[in-house]
């Protein structure tokens, strides 16, 4: 059995969920900032016609329909209203308030503004989407800046807008929950939408220095990693929103590079200091992954050319990490279940095993870039209850960034050991080349 095979069945064999028995909470998809006002947001997938005639959805929304969360159609926020929708969009007909899943379409007036518009359309979706369905609370994925609209609801970061109660969970995927670098330097190009996420923003600092996390809300961030390519400077510019402790016990890659558009540093909530307040409060993990993707475009001939960030949702690893995650009683932030972890952890340990082939590579051709790697003999030496020793072989092709016709694929062999906690998060990963 594959590992990620492994980690869902983990996590299915599960508690019971918060909220009422007969009605599950509904999964809400929150898109993040649009770069194209004239084109609807496809974040989470598409629709096509099969040969037999039928509709199917793609992405996210069709992957998550393999699983067993029924799709209920698109949420359109428009004039100050919620427009909810009426029947199954392209499904036989039926009742879709027996659905698991439904998409958030902001409005055109707060994709062209910044976070607090969006906050609001969101919170009053939320609000319709409970007495829609007759759940108590929902479970929100959000990707990119979507994560951070749904902060701003959740912490109360909106004057008079004050958080319900009603999410149960929030996923988030790529978000800049620290800013965006992109934003600080570029943002003045875009207007609000990209000022407002900003790391030198007011409101990012008031979410991650001075605002609370709710208690009654699980967190979970998928930290989503390109090849070494994508690395976007040392992420300097967060250390005054990081909480250095947590951050100097992390393997590097959670501590450098990105996926073209966000650094690692600010995908992984777990680094804020609110985030620090949780747990403590609570005694729950602010759950943090990686996922590594690959890049859409290699040759990247245009700036338009899709990058790692706007292919996450798309991709297949994340997507099961978010129907992992999604699911009723997910292990991952449950107390005593480190021995039905051990998929989970042997599959996080081979990304980093990964990491380290990769930096093997880069160190003896510093002038290439990585474009693939492959892992092989990967097998676990020793354990005890939160270390782990894995061995592995692997190579990597690498391309010359001067000479675009030279590849060369590289070799690399070595250990990693890998520190776990309770919770199945890689606290650190110390590799060792032979």
């Amino acid at each position: 059995m594959r590992p990620l095979q492994a980690l869902v069945l983990a996590v299915l064999a599960a508690t019971p969920s918060a909220g009422r028995a007969d009605v599950p909470p509904p999964v809400l998809l929150v898109h993040g900032m649009a770069w194209d006002l004239q084109h609807e947001d496809g974040t989470w997938g598409s629709p096509t016609a099969t040969a037999g005639g039928e509709t199917r959805w793609g992405g996210m929304i069709g992957f998550l329909q393999s699983q067993g969360f029924r799709y209920g159609g698109t949420i359109r926020a428009t004039a100050g209203r919620v427009q909810l929708p009426e029947s199954f969009e392209f499904i036989a007909p039926g009742d879709p308030r027996s659905a698991r899943v439904f998409v958030l379409k902001f409005s055109s007036s707060a994709n062209a503004d910044g976070l607090a518009l969006k906050a609001l359309e969101l919170a009053e979706t939320i609000r319709q989407l409970c007495r829609y369905t007759g759940a108590e609370k929902v479970r929100l994925v959000a990707h990119s800046a979507g994560g951070l609209v749904a902060r701003v609801y959740l912490q109360s970061a909106l004057p008079g807008v004050e958080y319900r109660g009603d999410v149960d969970r929030l996923v988030t995927i790529a978000t800049p929950h620290l800013g965006s670098d992109v934003a600080e330097h570029f943002g003045d190009f875009l207007g609000t939408r990209a000022t407002s996420i900003r790391p030198s923003a007011a409101l990012i600092a008031a979410l991650n220095n001075e605002l609370e996390l709710p208690s009654d809300t699980l967190f979970a961030s998928i930290v989503v990693r390109g090849l070494a390519a994508d690395v976007r400077g040392d992420g300097s510019e967060l250390d005054k929103l990081i909480n250095g402790e947590v951050l100097d016990k992390l393997p590097v890659e959670y501590r450098c590079g990105g996926d073209q558009v966000v650094h690692v540093r600010s995908q992984n909530l777990r680094l804020a200091a609110c985030a620090v307040r949780y747990e403590q409060r609570t005694g729950r993990p602010v759950q943090y992954m990686l996922a590594r993707v690959p890049d859409p475009s290699p040759r990247d001939f245009c700036w338009r050319d899709p990058t790692v960030h706007v292919a996450a949702p798309a991709d297949d690893r994340v997507q099961r990490l978010v129907s992992a995650l999604v699911h009723d009683g997910a292990l991952l932030w449950a107390t005593g279940q480190s021995r039905q972890l051990s998929g989970w952890r042997a599959w996080q340990a081979a990304l980093h095993a990964n990491g380290a082939v990769e930096a093997e590579t880069l160190r003896k051709h510093p002038w290439s870039e990585v474009t693939s790697v492959r892992i092989r003999d990967f097998t676990c030496e020793a354990q005890d209850e939160h270390a782990v020793r894995y061995t592995f072989a692997g190579r990597a092709q690498s391309q010359n960034m001067l000479l675009a016709l030279r590849n060369r694929w590289t070799e690399v062999a070595g250990s990693i050991d890998i520190t776990f906690d309770e919770f199945g998060r890689v606290l650190a990963a110390q590799p060792q080349m032979r």
